[in-house]
């Protein structure tokens, strides 16, 4: 937001940012989402030109209230990393389902002394990474029954909670792009076709482990507040 040329701060001295309403006819769409992963989300960039935005359009996506009641409504920000996080933990569940049914298929690799669902290796390697994805989907789920607790509690909205969920949202991305990789590298040089859906599912990790949302940088502010405040 600006005025008089200048940009609008608010008392923390962050730049005020605001969201708007317009109907559709008002926007353009620019092709520019032609990404390595993640395809099918269209994020591609809006543009508006010469357009009026009423006062009773714009809301305060962040600090505002909502108009809708409910434990869940009270909050943006703490919610936004765990769906990030929703969305890594199924990426690596489709890739270990994907990864059986290649196996289950009866694959044998060039040179390999039986296929590939009968060698010990695969099925240790199977059993070892499938284990993180398991622990993804356990990290994700307390961390939603957490934040469901504050929720119901109406004390949901605070810093903590923030970087409880941010921290989260990194650790799955990381995680589970790592369970991503070991998988595509498991199932064989076959998987380098664009016919294979395990490149699709690392390549769509890789791009969701780059979002703002599950950026390394989010440990820092645990860390700060575990220091701050260490029976936390």
């Amino acid at each position: 937001m600006h005025e008089d040329g200048k940009p609008l701060t608010g008392e923390d001295g962050a730049a005020v940012i605001r969201g708007f309403f317009l109907p559709a006819s008002e926007w353009q769409i620019e092709d520019t989402w032609h990404a390595a992963g993640l395809k099918g989300t269209g994020s591609h960039h809006i543009t508006l030109r010469n357009a009026m935005v009423p006062v009773q359009s714009f809301f305060d996506l962040w600090g505002g209230t909502s108009c809708l009641p409910g434990p869940l409504y009270q909050a943006t920000s703490q919610l936004l990393p765990l769906l990030h996080g929703s969305i890594s933990v199924g990426i690596a569940e489709g890739a270990l389902d994907d990864l059986v049914a290649h196996a289950n298929a009866g694959r044998q690799q060039f040179r390999a002394a039986v296929p590939m669902r009968e060698s010990e290796t695969f099925q240790f390697e199977l059993g070892r990474v499938s284990a993180d994805v398991r622990a993804a989907r356990a990290y994700l789920e307390a961390q939603a029954n957490s934040h469901w607790r504050q929720a119901l509690a109406g004390t949901l909205k605070t810093e903590a909670l923030q970087a409880e969920g941010s921290q989260a949202a990194t650790w799955l991305a990381t995680t589970c792009t790592r369970a991503a990789d070991q998988f595509f590298t498991l199932a064989g040089a076959s998987t380098v076709f664009e016919s294979s859906p395990l490149q699709r599912r690392m390549r769509d990790l890789h791009a969701a482990s780059q979002h703002a949302a599950a950026h390394q940088r989010h440990y820092a502010a645990i860390g700060k507040q575990l220091l701050q405040n260490p029976a936390a």
